[in-house]
């Protein structure tokens, strides 16, 4: 009896001639290969352009690399992609502004292109060290930039702007009262100089400014989506966070069910009604499984805020975990480790950092369900070893960001250069096992790019040259563009096949603009993506490819 030949499979696409980065653990495949073959969303084959040559003559697409380098799909570990998503299109952004003059230009524009009384606003993503001023935009300027629309910028979580218009339209005048957990500051005479600052002041004018119906929140979803690609986004773990209530998840759902989603969104879901954490924790854990989704969009626990009560902001402020906060938040674990859930927690200051590990090392003591299942902490600017020490023996993970890059003086005026100098202790986390995701905590409080936050991670660097990360802290070139992929993907479960060019794999590939283990540290931060592959799919193309 004969035998019938093994048929390859049909190919969508094969890219070849490039220098394949796979991330395989030793004795799991090569460091490297020149070509991949991609079919039905996965890879299917790795190695050498003569090695994949049958697939290639059975692809409907091959793309000749002439060299470039070809990682997997960057994944932001720790983001607010759905909060900014629902007001894209609406917003300005800012993250590539340079100076006052440049930004103000902006506003303008939109003024010319908006109808009068429309809201323009700029929420986060933006800090002054970017500017060559080396200051915000004030409500005068604001006005002569736009005398004809209510005007807000909010600078990360610093500082809030409105010009005459918008506080008009907040309904805020001199007589004003300051809003619960805000200020609204004013001159020596009383009268409101325009600036905001703390949640309870910004509520208001965001609620205002990013007001947007179903259709252009859901435009604001595949808008956003497209400008991560270009950047060589493949995949967003979105922390939840501040203000997020469970309806702002119907724009990225619908735009799911339509099939049209274009980039794999993790979602962690914060508690959303102040003193009444634990019955919305209670509510999702009883209504949504654990890991509910498909490839393309899933919930992967409880976070990063579990209780509003031990969330301690940036860390720049004096801080300590109420009692009765605390002993909620034990309630909430408990809840999280009994129904499966992954959780994901904010922590800052150290402090915090270990009220929340006396909470789930209660919860292991007594369910034995917290260690080993890959719950991690947001952040840990300010971990101690002890502390670290603590995290490691649960088997947690730590995600770290790139907000120092932009606040590096803020924080050496608050914590001292020798402290931030070692924030976050990357050394300290990688000689414990640790396993450490990169992230950008964009979109309010950072800039959204990848290549800033893997240029911080390898320089330590920050706009200002103030609080720069000590070299013990930082990472080598692989070793970062693994926090965003390889080990990215460990965070929410999915590092079996998701983050590795390897057969098997999801076909998450991009193909940075330059290469990132070989341009200089300053060509590293501005690099974006010549192509940008989805399950096999392309969502970014430059016109290089």
């Amino acid at each position: 009896m004969s035998s019938i030949p093994h048929a390859l499979p049909l190919v969508d696409l094969v890219l070849r001639g490039g220098k394949v980065t796979t991330f395989a653990d030793p004795g799991a495949g090569p460091a490297e290969a020149t070509a991949v073959a991609v079919a039905g969303g996965r890879i299917v084959a790795i190695g050498s352009d003569d090695d994949l040559a049958p697939y290639a003559a059975l692809a409907a697409e091959v793309i000749d690399l002439d060299g470039r380098r070809v990682l997997p799909g960057l994944n932001d570990s720790h983001i607010h992609a759905v909060r900014g998503a629902n007001s894209w299109s609406r917003s300005l952004h800012w993250e590539g502004v340079t100076s006052v003059d440049e930004a103000l230009r902006s506003v303008r524009d939109a003024a010319a292109a908006r109808p009068a009384g429309e809201w323009i606003s700029v929420v986060g993503g933006w800090h002054r060290s970017q500017f060559a001023e080396g200051r915000i935009p004030t409500r005068h300027e604001l006005d002569e930039a736009a005398p004809g629309h209510p005007v807000y910028v909010q600078e990360l979580y610093d500082v809030g702007v409105l010009n005459s218009a918008g506080l008009a339209a907040c309904g805020l005048s001199d007589a004003s009262e300051d809003p619960v957990r805000g200020h609204l500051d004013r001159d020596d005479e009383g009268r409101l100089t325009g600036l905001l600052h703390g949640v309870g002041a910004f509520a208001g004018p965001i609620a205002l400014a990013l007001a947007a119906d179903a259709a252009e929140s859901e435009r604001g979803v595949r808008e956003m989506a497209a400008e991560f690609a270009r950047h060589g986004l493949t995949g967003v773990v979105d922390g939840g966070g501040l203000l997020v209530t469970p309806r702002d998840y119907d724009p990225i759902y619908a735009v799911w069910r339509s099939g049209e989603l274009g980039i794999r969104a993790r979602l962690f879901v914060s508690a959303w009604t102040r003193g009444g954490e634990v019955a919305d924790i209670d509510a999702l854990t009883t209504l949504v499984q654990p890991d509910a989704g498909d490839d393309l969009l899933r919930v992967v626990g409880v976070g990063e805020i579990p209780h509003l009560g031990c969330h301690d902001m940036e860390g720049l402020d004096p801080f300590t975990v109420p009692d009765a906060a605390f002993e909620e938040l034990v309630s909430v674990v408990r809840l999280c480790a009994l129904r499966g859930w992954r959780m994901s927690v904010h922590a800052v200051l150290d402090a915090t950092l270990g009220r929340i590990l006396d909470a789930w090392e209660r919860v292991e003591e007594e369910t034995g369900l917290v260690a080993g299942r890959g719950w991690s902490i947001v952040h840990a600017d300010e971990a101690s070893r002890g502390n670290l020490e603590r995290l490691a023996r649960l088997g947690a993970g730590i995600l770290v960001q790139n907000r120092l890059v932009l606040k590096g003086g803020d924080y050496v005026e608050t914590w001292g250069a020798d402290a931030t100098s070692v924030a976050p202790p990357i050394g300290v986390m990688r000689e414990l096992g640790i396993v450490v995701g990169g992230g950008t905590d964009a979109t309010r409080a950072n800039w959204f790019s990848p290549w800033a936050s893997i240029w911080w991670l390898v320089t330590g660097g920050t706009l200002d040259g103030r609080g720069e990360r000590e070299v013990a802290h930082r990472l080598d070139r692989h070793a970062a563009l693994a926090a965003y992929t390889r080990d990215a993907a460990w965070f929410t479960g999915e590092q079996a096949h998701r983050g590795r060019i390897l057969p098997g794999y999801d076909a998450d590939l991009c193909v940075p603009s330059t290469d990132p283990y070989t341009c200089t540290d300053e060509e590293l931060r501005h690099i974006v993506s010549d192509l940008t592959i989805l399950a096999g799919r392309v969502t970014h193309r430059s016109p290089a490819l």
